[in-house]
């Protein structure tokens, strides 16, 4: 059974591959602040683990959670670039699976509109559960 630090590893590594950097989408893990002058548009990684489960075949162990991609935009431009910045996402993270370590399922997008803690920006959560064994 995977560690949550490889699980975190292996969702990060999604956004140091060539593949989301080509995007140019910064993209900042949880609890790390983002620059006080920020891109114009950004994503905040966030990893939430349920407890590990139990199957009924022997040994084997599973964990599950869910992966966030809060997505930030500029205010006033509508929600079309959110949109855009999922299906980059799905593209790479969409029922994946990830460094041997994490298999992701399908995504689900929250639109939570104007951010209240920056009135700039425009945001969305970027949903998907996955597991590791």
């Amino acid at each position: 059974m995977s560690s949550y630090s490889q699980i975190e590893t292996a969702v990060e590594a999604v956004f140091a591959d060539s593949v989301w950097i080509s995007t140019g989408i910064k993209a900042f893990p949880a609890n790390v602040s983002t620059p006080s002058t920020k891109p114009a548009e950004y994503v905040v990684l966030e990893l939430l683990p349920a407890q590990a489960l139990d199957l009924q075949y022997g040994d084997v162990q599973q964990r599950g959670g869910l992966i966030i991609i809060q997505i930030y935009t500029q205010v006033n431009k509508g929600p079309r670039r959110t949109y855009e910045i999922s299906d980059l996402l799905d593209g790479v993270l969409q029922r994946k699976y990830l460094n041997d370590v994490v298999q992701t399922q399908t995504s689900a997008l929250n639109v939570k509109g104007n951010d209240p803690d920056d009135p700039t920006r425009f945001r969305a959560d970027y949903v998907l559960r996955f597991s590791s064994y």
